[in-house]
């Protein structure tokens, strides 16, 4: 099995031999990598290093180092060296089409983003079916505080009405005379 980090550590002496870049600094600059990824690599603090990690690096310098190489499939370092040495390689496989390893990456990031909707989706779904649980409690209890309070209201009413008949009942029966004696029966007649 091919070291990555062994690989990539001699594409970085062959960097700093032809083109004078020993900073990890300026390397970082240029590829976007940081600056603590490759003073990782050096150190072999890390397992391997990716073919993303290599492309970024490779494209950069415009792209003269061979991903065979690279990967272990290839005697050749660099593109150019493999084109001196008139390797029979078809042209096409020099650079191999990364539209198959870019898919599946936009696959698995696009499958990985539908199970986060999905699990999303299921969160406000529960949601959805906590609060109707909860619209359908707060009639119920509606509807029971209406019927209680039509039956406290008919019995305000025939509260009312029993007071009602006591209060008349009482008054009469109180009264210091009896109904209709101061009563006269004649028509008064005004006096002009």
């Amino acid at each position: 099995m091919v070291d990555s980090r062994e690989k990539f550590r001699e594409i970085l002496n062959d960097i700093a031999a032809t083109d004078g870049i020993t900073k990890f600094n300026r390397l970082a600059e240029m590829t976007g990598i940081s600056a603590n990824t490759f003073t990782r690599i050096k150190n072999n603090e890390i397992k391997s290093v990716s073919v993303e990690t290599f492309n970024k690096l490779n494209a950069a310098f415009g792209n003269r180092y061979n991903l065979r190489w690279f990967q272990g499939d290839s005697e050749y370092m660099t593109v150019q060296e493999m084109l001196e040495a008139k390797d029979n390689t078809p042209v096409s496989q020099l650079q191999p089409d990364m539209s198959a390893e870019i898919i599946a990456s936009l696959k698995r990031e696009m499958a990985a983003k539908e199970e986060s909707f999905r699990l999303q989706l299921a969160a406000k779904d529960e949601i959805i079916a906590r609060t109707d649980q909860q619209l359908a409690d707060k009639d119920r209890i509606i509807e029971q505080s209406e019927q209680t309070i039509k039956a406290l209201q008919d019995q305000i009413f025939d509260l009312r009405h029993l007071l009602a008949q006591k209060m008349t009942k009482d008054e009469l029966s109180n009264y210091p005379f009896v109904v209709g004696v101061a009563d006269d029966h004649k028509k008064s007649r005004k006096r002009i």
